[in-house]
């Protein structure tokens, strides 16, 4: 739940400066964001199963609530937008999202602890 809040997943602390950029480390537990070259892939991967899966809702639900006499062109235009827009607000989440799946399948090794205590003080 933390994640979707955008705050680390660590220690809850706010994980953002502003809505789209991420703190290097977090500034209660030191937590460094990127643990490797090319961490991000996975919250790209987080993303686009999201919009993938609001895709799939709005347009079976678009589908159902209108049957038989769907309204393609209005179910089109909301369907672009929603595909527009989403990826996009939902970009820092994915970022968070995906850092509390990694960090619970990969815990800290004890020298990405000892950096972090290190961060703190």
């Amino acid at each position: 739940m933390r994640a979707l809040r955008r705050r680390c997943p660590r220690c809850g602390d706010p994980a953002f400066v502003s809505y789209f950029t991420l703190k290097k480390y977090c500034g209660s537990c030191g937590l460094e964001f990127e643990r490797e070259p090319g961490y991000w892939a996975g919250a790209l991967i987080v993303n686009t199963a999201f919009i993938f899966a609001t895709f799939v809702v709005t347009f079976g639900v678009g589908i159902l609530i209108t049957w038989p006499d769907v309204p393609w062109t209005a179910l089109l235009i909301t369907l672009l937008l929603i595909n527009g827009l989403v990826p996009v607000l939902f970009y820092p989440q994915s970022k968070t999202v995906w850092s509390a799946m990694e960090l619970g399948w990969n815990p800290l090794q004890p020298e990405e602890i000892e950096a972090a205590a290190s961060r703190t003080g």
